[in-house]
């Protein structure tokens, strides 16, 4: 069926209102991730007694309904948006507080609950909620200098930071909180404030390597090089070269744990080589540019911090990854938006990837 610039329902005005490039980038990056997880995660699959395909089928599955998930979402006007996002937080709080009691633990980290034959991760679905709902506070405050929206910002930071700590989610926590001082600083935070949340960064990790084992033994590991990992993601890219093995030949794979979430972009190295890694790299890059280039052509205090914090929690979140699976940051376990296997992570990236759509269509701010 043909769409018309006639024809006035929601699909059509979406269709001729939406950022085409936007739109092809993320629908590229879902089309790249169903082929790696599908050329990493056999042997994954095979090692733990269950049907090689498993993985390959459901992350089919959520790659499937992430696209209607960013439909949906970026049908939305700002309004709409708005509204969803703060209940869709307030919902997420209630979750993140609950698996601490009812989640599941795995690896040592309580982060998931149970819902039929499927897992769940709170936190992943929090970040957008929080980045809408932060803006949207931050807007508040500086329109109406009555309402005390730095005091909502920081009081909503420090819980859930908190509960993501005592999950322990440590990268996770590292992600929301530099989006946060990101939007802070677009708001109009003063720079000492600013850099005193910089100079907080260390001490933070500091206490991190403390108080958690898993944060310590990283960081040791990866200042001695004896992260075995890290050895089997680097041979990874050295194997791959500039063309790669090609699709399914890859070797390193089979020996480097977490193949198809972790470390998605060694896999994609040693497979298709160098210069696939750099067309990833540079799609995530136009969608971090092409983001922050629209927040150039307008005035909007809340379009402007909400665009701005959805780009760049995606872009932090996946040059962690890149950087972990290189050798050049202790390992992270971060999921790589939208290629890395994982239902949750999966639908989080499309829902940040719905609302970056909504918010920059044509006439829409």
């Amino acid at each position: 069926m043909l769409i018309t610039r006639s024809d006035r329902s929601n699909i059509a005005l979406w269709w001729w209102t939406v950022d085409r490039l936007l739109l092809t980038s993320f629908f590229i990056l879902i089309v790249f991730g169903i082929f790696l997880v599908m050329a990493s995660s056999q042997h994954i699959a095979e090692s733990i007694n269950i049907s090689s395909n498993y993985f390959t089928i459901r992350h089919f599955f959520f790659s499937l309904l992430s696209i209607p998930v960013i439909i949906f979402f970026s049908i939305l006007n700002t309004r709409q948006t708005k509204l969803l996002c703060i209940l869709g937080f307030l919902i997420c709080i209630c979750l993140l507080l609950f698996v601490l009691f009812e989640g599941e633990k795995i690896k040592g980290a309580q982060r998931w609950l149970n819902i039929g034959n499927f897992s769940f991760q709170p936190s992943e679905i929090c970040k957008p909620f929080y980045i809408i709902f932060n803006a949207w506070i931050l807007t508040l405050w500086m329109e109406k200098k009555d309402f005390p929206g730095w005091a909502w910002s920081i009081g909503s930071i420090l819980l859930l930071s908190a509960l993501l700590l005592l999950q322990p989610d440590v990268g996770m926590t590292i992600v929301i909180i530099f989006t946060w001082g990101l939007q802070l600083f677009i708001a109009g935070l003063p720079v000492i404030v600013i850099l005193c949340l910089i100079l907080a960064f260390p001490i933070f990790m500091i206490l991190a390597y403390r108080h958690f084992d898993h944060v310590r033994i990283r960081i040791d590991n990866f200042i001695d090089g004896n992260t075995y990992q890290i050895t089997k993601s680097l041979q990874s890219f050295e194997s791959g070269g500039l063309w790669g093995k090609g699709p399914g030949e890859g070797l390193y794979k089979k020996t480097l744990p977490d193949a198809h979430s972790d470390f998605i972009f060694a896999v994609a190295a040693e497979e298709y080589g160098v210069l696939i890694c750099c067309l990833i790299i540079a799609i995530y890059g136009l969608i971090i540019g092409r983001s922050f280039l629209l927040t150039l052509k307008t005035e909007n205090l809340f379009f402007i911090l909400a665009v701005s914090g959805l780009a760049f929690q995606l872009g932090f979140q996946s040059l962690i990854h890149m950087a972990s699976n290189t050798d050049l940051i202790p390992p992270k376990g971060m999921t790589l938006p939208f290629l890395s296997y994982g239902g949750s992570s999966i639908i989080a990236s499309a829902i940040t990837a719905g609302i970056l759509l909504s918010l920059t269509r044509k006439k829409t701010f």
